[in-house]
């Protein structure tokens, strides 16, 4: 133990002279921090800070591992240094772990150093899970370290060292996620990144940093960095040359693929699980979620009745925080966007208390599993695009639905809230009113644009052969119970025919305030989302929608989407069909 001791210390002493590793650990790191913190609106958003954060620590990681151990240790040997120790009563295993040691202590601080950067300059909220995360990066200098140094043994020269570090250095770094965001990676290439241990240390970090993650929640990739840690190190001493006239075969290069041995089987299987790749979605859009709105000078409808004239509504991490009557403030003094809303207003989301997902009202549905299941994510999708961000729908005999609801619940798809329960058979005005022969709903200008081209020919095709019956009179509204379209049933495709049954219940004579009221808060409490949903106030989630227009006035302006918010994410509202309509033309 004596000589590792006294290796480890006079390396430890030896290096924290140089000032050069000083400038390398902290002040060209934080130059980058800073760089990328104000480029990518860290002040606005905790999740931006969160990737800048990561991003600096997993290059500060990298080049610890490549260029810190692997470098450094091939120099060492080249210049002769190593030699003069081959005639000390000294053997390999010290001196490789004296360089992981060295390499973790020097690089332990630097994150608790940017830790608290992010949070006195950006107000990022301290970790949850700190000691997890010094763990997982731990872990991480660790493993790259032990790379590093198996890289150094097998190497015959500093230009072959140079060669095969940055061969794997910038793949590692460029496909990682840390640079580029791997949500935005073609499938193919996200699953190349599985074999990659920079991408599990990434996610790793990330994972403790958005989602509050922890330790226990991120053992495989632990686990899978320690394990390579540990044969690094063994096969570095195994390999460890004391003079630079010792040379290895070519085919000693592939020692280092040994070493990554557990992340190709971590590959493997990630390619069939494809556990991580959810997570990468789940991941980009909680960081959206964590940004930083204002909307102001906007009409607010409460949802409980009030209305507030000329007032704002701060937004962090997705909730409400605050509502300002009157003179908005500036969005930049509360590191905020600012949203402009003047002459619009805005509502809570809402709610259509009753709809048959599993229908998909154009006949009868598609119920191959994996066909049925994308058709009732689409319809959700469409839900959202008219700024009904919750919907009740019965649960289908398949099974389908809570698995979808899971999914939207985490966040790795995008669209309306799903809540399942029992649902109204009869009541809906827009069915009464298809029942009556009355097919005004397919010129609604919603509907259009969310049901397919092909789909919207069938509806016509079915409506063709209705007539209208002028005596039929449709039911009362269901007032002051919430409203519920039916949506699914013939004729009533998934989306806006809420807004049709918001119309018809004004035009039997309930106020549109009551109306709105039915559909936002007191929807919220039949569904158990009271608490959460229904109401613009502090502590509410920010699920929200801004028309454009005065819907107590001419209710009908609900129609006139102009902003959709799903727990404090800009929803991207041309973009919810992408995944599903691009091989079907929309």
């Amino acid at each position: 133990m004596k000589p590792y001791l006294a290796y480890i210390k006079s390396t430890l002493l030896l290096t924290t002279r140089d000032r050069l590793v000083v400038f390398f650990n902290f002040v060209f790191p934080l130059m980058f921090f800073v760089a990328f913190g104000e480029g990518f609106g860290a002040r606005t958003s905790t999740g931006a800070m969160s990737q800048v954060l990561t991003m600096v620590l997993v290059i500060g990681v990298l080049g610890s591992g490549f260029f810190g151990a692997g470098m450094r240790a091939t120099v060492e040997r080249e210049s002769g240094i190593l030699r003069r120790f081959k005639v000390a009563p000294i053997t390999p295993a010290p001196i490789v772990t004296a360089g992981l040691v060295t390499g973790w202590v020097l690089f332990v601080p630097t994150v608790v150093f940017f830790v608290l950067i992010a949070r006195l300059r950006y107000g990022m909220p301290f970790p949850e899970h700190i000691i997890s995360l010094l763990v997982m990066v731990s872990a991480g200098v660790l493993a790259f370290r032990s790379l590093g140094a198996i890289i150094a043994s097998v190497v015959n020269s500093m230009a072959e060292s140079q060669i095969i570090i940055q061969l794997m250095y910038l793949p590692m770094l460029m496909l990682s996620g840390a640079t580029v965001p791997l949500n935005i990676m073609p499938d193919w290439l996200q699953i190349v990144a599985q074999f990659l241990p920079s991408t599990h240390l990434y996610l790793g970090m990330q994972g403790i940093l958005v989602r509050n993650e922890s330790l226990a929640q991120n053992l495989t990739s632990v686990g899978s960095l320690v394990l390579t840690a540990i044969i690094g190190t063994v096969l570095s001493v195994k390999l460890f040359r004391w003079e630079k006239e010792d040379k290895f075969k070519p085919s000693a290069k592939f020692w280092v693929l040994g070493v990554l041995a557990p992340f190709i089987v971590m590959g493997v299987w990630q390619s069939q699980s494809r556990t991580n790749l959810k997570k990468t979605e789940i991941l980009a859009r909680q960081m959206r979620r964590t940004q930083n709105w204002l909307i102001r000078d906007a009409r607010i409808f409460v949802g409980d009745g009030r209305v507030l004239e000329s007032s704002s509504i701060l937004i962090r991490n997705g909730k409400i925080v605050e509502i300002f009557e009157g003179k908005s403030p500036d969005a930049k003094s509360l590191s905020a966007e600012a949203i402009e809303a003047s002459g619009k207003t805005v509502m809570p989301g809402l709610i259509d208390s009753g709809v048959q997902l599993l229908l998909p009202g154009t006949g009868a549905p598609d119920l191959q599993p994996d066909r049925l299941t994308k058709a009732m994510e689409r319809e959700l999708a469409a839900y959202l695009y008219c700024g009904i961000t919750t919907v009740r729908s019965a649960p289908d005999p398949m099974g389908l639905a809570p698995v979808i609801q899971s999914r939207i619940a985490s966040g790795e798809i995008l669209g309306a809230e799903l809540s399942l329960g029992s649902v109204p058979s009869s009541g809906s005005l827009v069915a009464g009113e298809l029942a009556a022969g009355r097919t005004d709903i397919l010129k609604d200008t919603l509907l259009q644009q969310v049901v397919r081209p092909q789909s919207l020919e069938l509806l016509r095709g079915m409506a063709r052969g209705r007539v209208p019956n002028p005596e039929a009179k449709l039911p009362p509204p269901g007032f002051p119970l919430p409203p519920a379209s039916l949506s699914g049933l013939p004729l009533l495709p998934h989306g806006p025919a809420l807004h049709r049954e918001m119309k018809l219940w004004v035009a039997a004579g309930v106020a549109p305030k009551d109306v709105l009221q039915a559909a936002t808060f007191t929807a919220a409490k039949a569904i158990g989302a009271s608490g959460r949903l229904g109401l613009l106030q502090p502590g509410y989630e920010a699920t929200l929608l801004i028309v454009e227009g005065n819907p107590l006035e001419d209710i009908g302006t609900t129609e006139r989407v102009w902003f959709v918010m799903m727990k404090g994410e800009h929803v991207r509202r041309d973009d919810l069909f992408e995944e599903y309509d691009k091989d079907k033309g929309k």
